[in-house]
């Protein structure tokens, strides 16, 4: 295998920290232009240590199973804080619809002695846990399970969501990104929106949201410090947004 710089394992060190890194954020991180970024993931696609997406570069195939273990162990102790906001705030008797992500596996952990509660998911870890509790009626979606991320995705998911009505739909996304011109203006409110690093993701999220009477997004601090490129919808639009230090109306 041919020797990586020191630039290229400090690259492969980000990217498997957080799993996704934009071309844009490493450039600026290591002070080069993109396309000196480029031609390092280049170097490391081709050795099958990377794999590249739309606009960045994340873990190859070959280590997705990681991806999922690598991503509960992030921010652990943030994501149970927000895990013991939401679950309590689940009346009995409702039907949720739960998104995909860690958090809201953490969430179905905290589920687990609701009662008659009609859960909706495509998030295959969640609904193995809420497995436990026969009080739990779980509807899963048809498909292709993805055994890195531990869900299902793709257009069968999204039309699945929609034939169902949430009293609470929860997800949660994969940034927090300002996309208007506001937020280079100290002076307006800026316009930020919840996204995904794939266009599916985002739609099975939007499915999610569209079919709930309530919306809730849960995200770590971290969310607003990354970058993603498929958009799911202002943030505006949510009716609670959950963090580690509170929610938000």
């Amino acid at each position: 295998m041919e020797e990586l710089t020191v630039r290229q394992e400090q690259i492969l060190a980000l990217v498997h920290r957080d799993e996704y890194c934009a071309i844009d954020v490493l450039s600026q991180h290591f002070a080069v232009t993109t396309q000196t970024i480029r031609r390092d993931i280049n170097a490391l696609c081709a050795m099958g240590l990377a794999r590249r997406h739309h606009g960045g570069v994340g873990l190859p195939a070959t280590l997705s199973n990681r991806s999922y273990l690598s991503r509960q162990a992030t921010d652990q102790d943030e994501k149970r804080l927000i895990a013991e906001q939401v679950a309590p705030l689940i009346p009995d008797g409702s039907t949720v619809f739960l998104g995909i992500g860690t958090t809201i596996a953490l969430i179905a952990e905290r589920l687990v002695h609701h009662q008659e509660l009609r859960v909706v998911t495509n998030n295959f870890e969640a609904a193995h846990i809420l497995s436990q509790n026969e009080q739990v009626e779980i509807w899963l979606p048809e498909g292709r399970l993805r055994s890195h991320d531990g869900d299902i995705v793709g257009e069968n998911v999204s039309q699945f969501f929609s034939r169902f009505s949430a009293d609470i739909g929860i997800v949660g996304c994969a940034a927090v990104s300002c996309l208007n011109q506001s937020c280079r203006l100290a002076e307006a409110e800026p316009v930020e929106f919840a996204m995904e690093y794939e266009l599916r993701e985002a739609s099975v999220s939007q499915a999610i949201i569209q079919h709930s009477q309530q919306r809730w997004l849960v995200a770590s601090q971290a969310k607003w410090q990354r970058k993603a490129n498929a958009k799911v919808i202002e943030l505006n639009q949510f009716d609670r947004i959950f963090t580690a230090e509170s929610s938000h109306d």
